[in-house]
């Protein structure tokens, strides 16, 4: 695999996260899942972020077995360090609140594992939730893992070449403009789309001025390789 620097390196995990989401909106087990990736995985509460679900690397790296992780949660924690608790229980909530289904988020947090003897930083990714739980997936790594074993992860979540050179892109779209360009993706013209949303076809024009900008689109054939590439497409 050619060079990535860190910057390209995180946003590779970004859209890993989302994709591990879509995989499991598609109806696939948690568990299946779970345990083929080499990082760590888990859905957590949206309330606490107490874990619900935990893959093997979970265990690994805490040295409780998948049952004590969510019933000793209480000792499980301790795992992370408590500035780094007491951080994620400022940001985080407010990140889920305001963030839009397509936003990723990467951010540290200080791990103890079961193999060291002392706190180290470990990165986080997380989005709002898609799924029908409202289970809250986050995608843990050890930075020394940047560049390891993604070939194993890209077959795991089929991987899209389009989709990963655009997904940043996309995801500077408001849940609004998402929603326009679904309905374009789907034949909609301007008045369809501005009484399907309850909006005025000068506001629908504007939401299509800034998609095609913030897409770069030349052409409806680019807008569909967007629509395809990010499920918006009604088959």
């Amino acid at each position: 695999m050619a060079y990535l620097t860190e910057q390209e390196q995180l946003e590779r995990f970004e859209y890993y996260t989302l994709q591990l989401e879509e995989r499991l909106l598609e109806g696939e087990s948690f568990e299946t899942i779970g345990d083929q990736i080499p990082f760590g995985l888990q859905l957590s509460d949206p309330t606490d972020f107490r874990l619900r679900k935990a893959n093997k690397k979970i265990t690994e790296y805490s040295g409780f077995s998948k049952e004590e992780v969510y019933e000793k949660w209480d000792e499980y924690i301790k795992i992370v360090h408590p500035s780094t608790i007491k951080s994620i229980l400022q940001f985080l909530p407010a990140f889920y609140a305001t963030g839009r289904a397509q936003q990723t988020l990467a951010f540290v947090q200080y791990v103890k594992t079961f193999q060291e003897s002392d706190f180290s930083p470990y990165i986080s990714f997380t989005k709002p939730s898609r799924l029908s739980s409202g289970l809250l997936l986050w995608l843990t790594v050890n930075p020394s893992q940047f560049g390891k074993e993604t070939r194993k992860i890209e077959r795991i979540i089929r991987m899209d070449e389009f989709k990963l050179k655009h997904f940043k892109r996309f995801q500077q779209l408001t849940d609004r403009e998402v929603d326009v360009l679904k309905l374009l993706a789907n034949g909609h013209n301007n008045p369809a789309i501005a009484e399907k949303l309850y909006l005025s076809r000068s506001t629908v024009e504007t939401h299509r001025k800034n998609i095609k900008k913030k897409l770069e689109l030349n052409s409806y054939k680019d807008l569909i390789k967007y629509a395809f590439a990010f499920n918006l497409v009604e088959i």
